[in-house]
């Protein structure tokens, strides 16, 4: 603390909250664009790793950007967008 006394924090304990994500398929999922990442997001489809990421403000700028998704994967070529 700002007087110099000391806290004993051996009991403190913290919790976090997983997030879930809204996720919906994208019709022009064949156009593979934006930057290909590997190991940062899976394929809902055939579990790849390996997937395209774009990053776009579709709502209004007080909002989060939408993550717009694309397996690299030629046999599937799966897109989504998590919000």
């Amino acid at each position: 603390m700002a007087d110099g006394t000391e806290i004993d924090i051996s009991k403190a304990s913290s919790s976090t909250k997983a997030e879930t994500r809204d996720r919906r398929v994208i019709e022009d999922a064949n156009q593979q664009r934006g930057v290909l990442t590997t190991k940062t997001y899976i394929c809902p489809k055939c579990d790849s790793d390996e997937i395209y990421a774009e990053l776009q403000q579709t709502r209004s700028s007080d909002e989060p950007e939408t993550r717009i998704l694309t397996c690299s994967n030629l046999k599937c070529g799966h897109g989504w967008r998590e919000y």
